[in-house]
């Protein structure tokens, strides 16, 4: 399952810049979209949403680190940018904070489904002549149910990742 994920992934990057063209926009200016790859406790597709003044964030893949047998994951937030590091020429790197959910189904001898809210907060860097997006976000949480079962708990996620911006 990994393998055929790596090379739908690196399709993507092929495919997705020659739709592209000149069409990019920017992250987070409104009606935009980023689309690319997320490797950490969620590996698979991230998303981002430009909305104008913050974004929405998703991530769509396998749970990496879980205990359980076969674990398809989801987080979706919105993220706003709280300070900008100035770096000197073209070199900018945002700082987001943001509040969303989390949702994991784990597949084995039983299904269970795992609810959380997640904070995440990261750094990213948007290359200044190509429409890419560097990224590394940690996102802790509040789990609200494990297993299917009511059972508040401490939760994260952390993972990096690069978006291609339309």
């Amino acid at each position: 399952m990994k393998k055929v994920l790596i090379v739908l992934a690196l399709i993507c990057l092929v495919a997705f810049p020659v739709m592209a063209g000149n069409s990019y926009t920017g992250a987070t200016k409104k009606n935009s979209v980023g689309v690319g790859l997320n490797l950490g406790t969620n590996t698979g597709v991230g998303l981002r949403f430009g909305m104008g003044s913050f974004d929405i964030l998703a991530n769509v893949g396998i749970n990496n680190f879980s205990f359980k047998p076969f674990t398809l994951s989801a987080d979706a937030a919105a993220s706003y940018k709280v300070y900008t590091i100035d770096g000197g020429k073209d070199l900018k790197f945002p700082i987001t904070v943001g509040i969303g959910a989390k949702a994991a189904i784990a597949f084995g001898d039983t299904t269970a489904v795992d609810l959380g809210v997640l904070v995440p907060v990261g750094i990213e860097y948007t290359f200044s002549e190509v429409p890419v997006t560097l990224y590394i976000r940690l996102a802790p949480g509040i789990k609200l149910l494990e297993a299917t079962a009511f059972k508040i708990g401490f939760d994260y996620s952390g993972y990096i990742g690069a978006l291609w911006n339309f």
